[in-house]
């Protein structure tokens, strides 16, 4: 066995570097993945925020901002369930204001039409 290294130390010296290599690339690439997931979520939330009346500062959002924020949405097709979840509820027209339900909740059954396709 000693031999066997010995020979072939320069081969398993590069061995050992590769795959010191390939573990930190997979790990760096692990973490990378997780972060975009984090920013994706933390965005998808600022836009049901927006849609909901109130921007990450706190300070109100106006109809043009919701109703396209109500659009932003299908960008996030992993989330399609739970959207339809949260604005399918019957609900809606009883928590918000007649404004909203006037412009904002029609583009948010039509957006909900559009991801059910």
């Amino acid at each position: 066995m000693l031999d066997f290294i010995s020979e072939n130390s320069q081969f398993l010296s590069v061995l050992t570097v590769t795959f010191a290599g390939l573990f930190a690339f997979i790990k760096w690439l692990d973490t990378r993945n997780r972060e975009l997931k984090e920013k994706r979520y933390s965005k998808y939330m600022q836009l049901i925020s927006v849609i909901s009346g109130k921007r990450e500062d706190s300070s109100p959002s106006n109809l043009p901002e919701q109703i396209a924020a109500t659009w932003f949405l299908i960008e996030y097709k992993e989330y399609f369930e739970i959207t339809k979840k949260i604005f399918s509820n019957s609900d809606l027209k009883e928590m918000a204001d007649e404004t909203w339900i006037k412009h904002v909740l029609p583009q948010m059954q039509s957006m909900l039409k559009e991801i059910s396709k």
